[in-house]
């Protein structure tokens, strides 16, 4: 069974006022720039959406999966596309997200051997940023943080064996900085200082 990758789309982008999935990105959308960055690397990608069809029109090679789970934030998305996708585990990030580089994210699932889950121990202004990889494994504890309202990663954590990647380690996984690849579009200001830096510099793929 090949390897995964789930991209999460389904967040409100209250602050940018539009859906960050379709904002134009070069000669392209975001989610179109994505998808084309990450389906050399990975056997199959899904989008983890808030309705099933939201992107139907860009014709992609992807399979959306809609939100179960809703007012649940990431969480909820994340158990939606765990209990959906047909392999045993696969990589989380979010859209907003663009400049990840598909090594980093073959290096975390790599870290993920023998283990329920993989991630960096993240810090700082990066601690919110989400790449992760999560197995079937982990579907109950999602799904009892779920029921008792405890949206946090605590009860992930307490029950689940994951292997913490230190920064220090995943810095060496890319030539790029964590700091830029985890640089997030979370607003207008965001998205142009982002469009301005991906067209004047080399592809990043």
């Amino acid at each position: 069974m090949g390897q995964a990758l789930v991209i999460l789309c389904g967040g409100d982008s209250s602050r940018m006022g539009t859906d960050k999935a379709l904002l134009p990105f070069g000669d392209q959308c975001l989610l179109e720039y994505m998808v084309h960055k990450f389906s050399p690397h990975f056997d199959k990608i899904y989008l983890s959406v808030k309705t099933r069809g939201d992107y139907g029109h860009l014709d992609l090679d992807v399979t959306e999966i809609p939100d179960i789970y809703l007012n649940a934030g990431p969480m909820g998305a994340i158990l939606s596309s765990l209990t959906m996708i047909v392999e045993k585990k696969a990589v989380f990030i979010s859209i907003d997200t663009p400049f990840i580089q598909p090594a980093l994210c073959k290096k975390l699932y790599d870290a993920s051997e023998n283990y329920d889950a993989s991630c960096i121990g993240l810090k700082g202004p990066l601690v919110e940023s989400i790449i992760s990889v999560y197995s079937k494994s982990c579907i109950p504890a999602f799904g009892k943080s779920i029921l008792l309202g405890n949206t946090s990663n605590s009860q992930i954590q307490s029950k689940c064996y994951i292997n913490t990647v230190s920064m220090a380690e995943a810095a060496t996984w890319s030539p790029s900085s964590l700091e830029e690849q985890l640089y997030p579009l979370s607003d207008r200001d965001s998205y142009y200082y982002a469009l301005l830096y991906h067209l004047n510099k080399e592809d990043l793929y």
